[in-house]
């Protein structure tokens, strides 16, 4: 057990999956500061002895529950100097931005699977992109800028939802599930995946390439898009001046898919009418970035996926890849080791 894990937690993955060994030190473990805080304290350190027992431990695991204090240098070191090790899960949805730090070698990267927590965090997400959809389409701020004036305005016309045009950018776990909500609340839905593969929910699905056409059509675009080399800085200028004036845009994916500087001259222009942003390129977000100061803008301080529920689940999800490793079946949520998503 490399990340931090609450006891109770440690005795549900011993029900779910009893062929385990687990090799548990809770005195080598940083404490949680907030649920699912699997990076723990950073003020903690280990005694002598307890950090050179955890090490021996960690280099005779056939597994690791997490990566070593969420470090990839200790993830790379781990790799180089423990054969046994078969596979390593990390606790993040993104968590291939750590194997990929880890700077591993192709031999590296073949002999070890690499699994992450995808689609442990898909309604809660989900749930954040529909607060983002309707406070844009409501003019949430309007309203709180009138609130906090004391006026009472003539009554104006709200952008109803449904009937309205939603784009998601990525149609894994979290955006399929964004698909079912905005589909039950009556908007009408178009995605984008790598495969092309029809989705529940989605009535039309585009290459990524050709975003063009659809675009002056859309009243709100969620991004669940991770980071990748490909993916960075995609939603650029030319993706932005393509929207309807005034559209709502929603980020719960990986804030280096935005071109910052863009998304801001979008939101001056009005060309973007509201943004509800869970993540930004650089976290935590400078103070002098001009995003913290627009009326417009939601900052939601990459925490729209933290439930109190998310570490059971991820429990839940190592267990059932333990099952299927030890019973020679393929694992969930496998880390692609070219674009490490």
């Amino acid at each position: 057990m490399a990340a931090p894990i609450r006891t109770e937690h440690v005795d549900l993955l011993r029900d779910l999956e009893p062929r385990l060994d687990l090799v548990y030190d809770p005195e080598a473990l940083p404490p949680m500061r907030f649920p699912a805080d699997f990076a723990g304290d950073p003020s903690f350190t280990r005694a002598v002895d307890v950090n050179a027992r955890w090490r021996a431990a960690l280099r005779e695991a056939d597994a690791l529950y997490g990566v070593p204090d969420a470090d990839s240098a200790l993830l790379a070191e781990m790799v180089r100097t423990n054969p046994r090790l078969r596979w390593v899960h990390t606790m993040a949805a993104g968590g291939g931005g750590q194997v990929r730090a880890a700077g591993l070698t192709n031999d590296e990267l073949r002999r070890v699977r690499f699994t992450t927590s995808a689609g442990v965090h898909g309604t809660s997400l989900a749930e954040f992109a529909l607060l983002g959809i309707l406070a844009g389409a409501k003019r949430l701020p309007r309203l709180a800028a009138d609130q906090r004036k004391h006026r009472w305005p003539d009554r104006w016309v709200m952008q109803p939802v449904a009937g309205s045009t939603v784009l998601v950018l990525g149609l894994g776990g979290i955006g399929a599930e964004i698909a079912r909500l905005c589909a039950a609340l009556g908007m009408r839905v178009i995605g984008t995946s790598r495969s092309g593969r029809p989705v529940e929910h989605v009535e039309e699905v585009v290459a990524i390439d050709a975003l063009g056409a659809v675009l002056p059509a859309v009243d709100a675009v969620v991004s669940t898009l991770p980071g990748t080399a490909v993916t960075e800085g995609l939603l650029d200028s030319d993706f932005f001046s393509g929207l309807r004036p005034g559209a709502t845009f929603v980020n719960v994916g990986r804030g280096t898919v935005v071109n910052e500087v863009a998304l801001i001259e979008a939101i001056q222009t009005e060309r973007v009418g509201y943004a509800a942003l869970d993540v930004v390129a650089v976290e935590p977000l400078p103070a002098g970035s001009p995003l913290w100061d627009m009326r417009q803008v939601l900052i939601s301080p990459h925490t729209a996926a933290l439930t109190v529920t998310e570490e059971e689940r991820i429990v839940r999800l190592f267990a059932d890849n333990a099952r299927r490793l030890l019973d020679g079946e393929s694992l969930r949520n496998v880390v692609d080791t070219v674009e490490f998503y």
